[in-house]
C-alpha cells in the first residue's frame, strides 16, 4: 500500500469504529489504535483499496494481500485493532485486551510471531507493575540449590511396595507444601517426548498464514494462539497450539490443516497422539499415587476417568524477547484443572511462588513437572494446594513446554469425599459439576485464586448465585 493512501485509510477505520484513535510508532513499524473499543473482524487485506464498505461486524478490502506469507485471512477483534506499516506494506496484526466471557485468544501469539526479530519491546507487551514481571531476579529465593521436590516413582516399572509408600508419603507432602513436585523414572521414554518436542518446533516454525489456519477463534479454547484473560492489558509474550486428546480427539484434523501432506501430517498426529496417551497414563498414576496420600483407597476417584474425561495438551513456545525484564511470558496464575503434567526443555523458565517469593524449577529433561490443580485442592478439601506459577522470558534462547491437563467429564459432580471432612476439617466447598467450574471460574482473573474459589465456598452457596457466560473455556 502506497503511503499517500494511508491518510485515507486511517480516516475510514476512525470513521468506522467512530471514536478517533491514536497514532504511534515503533521501531520501522507504525501502529495506529482506536480510541474505543470495537468487534470488528477483517474479512480480506488489501493493497490498494480505493474505497471500505461496511457490513456489520465486516471491514471488506477487496483486494488481498500477500507479503511475508500473510494472505487472505479472517481476523476477529474485540478491543483495540492495531495495523503494521513495514515500509509501503500493509500488515495486519490484532490484539486483544480480553476475549468476552473467554480466557484465550489468537491476537497475543500473532503478534509475537510478527515481532520476534524485533529490538524493541512494543508498549503492549510491557508490564509496568513491577511485582508482576515474571523476571530471574524478582523477588526470588537466593539460594540456588532451593527448588521443588522430586519423586521417585520407580515402583511403576518394579511394582516394589517400599518404593511406592516412600512415593505416596513425598508427593503428599510436596503437595500439602508446595502444590508442585517433579516425578522421575516415570517410565515414558525419552525418545518420545524428544519426538513430540520436534513436531512442536515444526509447527511453531510455519509461516504466520499456515499457523492461522487453525488459529483459536473467539469463544473456543483449542487451536493457536497465546492465552489472555479478561481485563489483561498486558499481553504474553508467547505463542501457544492447544489440542484435546479425550474425549473426542482434534489432533488429526488440526494436523490436517497445517501440514497438507498426507504423511507429515500423519507423523504431527501420530506423534503428539502418542506422546498425549503416554503422559494421561501417568498423570492417572500419579493422581492414584496423591488419592492415597490422602488416607483413601487409591481408586477413590475413578469416576473422573471415565470415558468423557477430558485431556487436552498445550505447546508453549516463548521466543527470544528483546527486553525480557520488562516481559511477560505467563502472568501468574493458578490452573483449574485436576492435574498438569508439564515437561520443559532445558531454558529455565517456570516459577512457582514459595510464600511471597518465587522460585525457578530447574528443568530436568528425564523428569515431569506434576502441579495439583484447583480441582484437586477442592477435592481434598483442601489438603493439597492448587498455586500460583508463572513463567518468563530471556534474549538469548527459545523455550519451549509441553502442558497435559487432566479434567474429569464435564458433568461431573466435583465434592470432597466424606473420609476427608471432619469436625477438625469441614467441608469447604459445596459440590459443583466441572463445567459449572468452567462457565464460572474464568470470569475472573486467574491470579484471583481465592476470589474464584469464593464462589463455591459451602456458606456461599445461597449468597452467590452462579453466572454462566455464553462461552467455556
Amino acid at each position: 500500500m502506497r503511503i499517500g493512501s494511508w491518510p485515507r485509510l486511517l480516516w475510514t477505520l476512525d470513521w468506522i469504529l467512530k471514536g478517533g484513535g491514536s497514532f504511534f510508532k515503533f521501531h520501522h513499524l507504525q501502529y495506529y489504535r482506536p480510541a474505543l473499543p470495537c468487534n470488528v473482524s477483517i474479512s480480506k487485506l488489501a493493497r490498494n483499496s480505493v474505497s471500505i464498505t461496511r457490513r456489520p461486524g465486516i471491514i471488506n478490502f477487496p483486494k488481498k494481500l500477500n507479503h511475508r506469507g500473510l494472505r487472505e485471512s479472517k481476523i476477529h477483534i474485540h478491543s483495540e485493532l492495531f495495523v503494521l506499516v513495514d515500509n509501503s506494506m500493509l500488515q495486519s496484526a490484532t490484539m486483544s485486551a480480553c476475549v468476552s466471557e473467554a480466557n484465550s485468544t489468537v491476537s497475543s501469539g500473532l503478534h509475537v510471531a510478527l515481532l520476534r526479530d524485533s529490538k524493541q519491546l512494543p508498549e503492549m507487551f510491557i508490564e509496568s507493575d513491577h511485582n508482576h514481571r515474571p523476571s530471574p531476579d524478582s523477588r526470588c529465593l537466593e539460594n540456588p540449590n532451593f527448588d521443588i521436590p522430586v519423586v521417585d516413582i520407580s515402583y511403576l516399572t518394579t511394582g516394589d511396595a517400599n518404593q511406592r509408600a516412600k512415593a505416596v508419603a513425598a508427593a503428599a507432602k510436596a503437595c500439602q507444601t508446595w502444590g508442585f513436585f517433579q516425578v522421575q523414572n516415570h517410565g515414558i521414554d525419552q525418545m518420545l517426548t524428544k519426538r513430540c518436542e520436534v513436531e512442536a518446533h515444526r509447527l511453531f516454525q510455519l509461516p504466520l498464514h499456515v499457523k492461522e489456519r487453525c488459529h483459536r477463534a473467539p469463544g473456543t479454547s483449542f487451536g493457536y494462539g497465546a492465552n489472555t484473560w479478561i481485563n489483561q492489558k498486558v499481553m504474553h509474550w508467547a505463542e501457544s497450539f492447544h489440542m484435546q486428546l479425550n474425549p473426542t480427539s482434534n489432533i488429526l484434523e488440526m494436523a490436517t490443516k497445517l501440514f497438507p501432506d498426507e504423511s507429515s501430517s500423519h507423523l504431527f498426529s501420530s506423534t503428539v497422539e502418542e506422546y498425549m496417551k503416554s503422559v494421561e497414563n501417568l498423570a492417572t498414576q500419579v493422581l492414584e499415587l496423591l488419592t492415597e496420600g490422602l488416607g483413601l483407597e487409591r481408586n477413590c476417584f475413578s469416576q473422573y476417568l471415565q470415558r468423557e474425561r477430558m485431556t487436552s495438551m498445550r505447546f508453549n513456545f516463548y521466543p527470544p524477547c528483546p527486553e525480557p525484564s520488562l516481559a511477560i511470558g505467563l502472568r501468574a496464575h493458578t490452573d483449574p484443572h485436576l492435574l498438569t503434567i508439564l515437561h520443559q526443555d532445558s531454558v529455565p523458565g517456570l516459577q512457582v511462588q514459595m510464600g511471597d517469593k518465587w522460585v525457578t524449577v530447574k528443568p530436568r529433561l528425564d523428569c515431569f513437572v506434576v502441579n495439583i490443580g484447583d480441582l484437586f485442592q477442592i477435592l481434598s478439601n483442601t489438603r493439597y494446594k492448587s498455586v500460583l506459577h508463572r513463567a518468563f522470558v530471556n534474549s538469548e534462547s527459545q523455550r519451549l513446554s509441553l502442558a497435559c491437563f487432566l479434567n474429569p467429564p464435564l458433568h461431573a459432580t466435583v465434592v470432597a469425599p466424606p473420609e476427608l471432612i471432619t469436625p477438625e476439617c469441614p467441608q469447604v466447598y459445596r459440590p459443583f459439576t466441572w463445567l459449572e467450574y468452567l462457565k464460572n471460574a474464568y470470569l475472573y482473573h486467574p491470579t484471583a485464586g481465592n476470589e474464584r474459589h469464593e464462589r463455591f465456598y459451602l456458606k456461599s452457596m445461597v449468597d452467590v448465585p452462579a453466572v454462566a457466560p455464553s462461552s467455556v473455556h
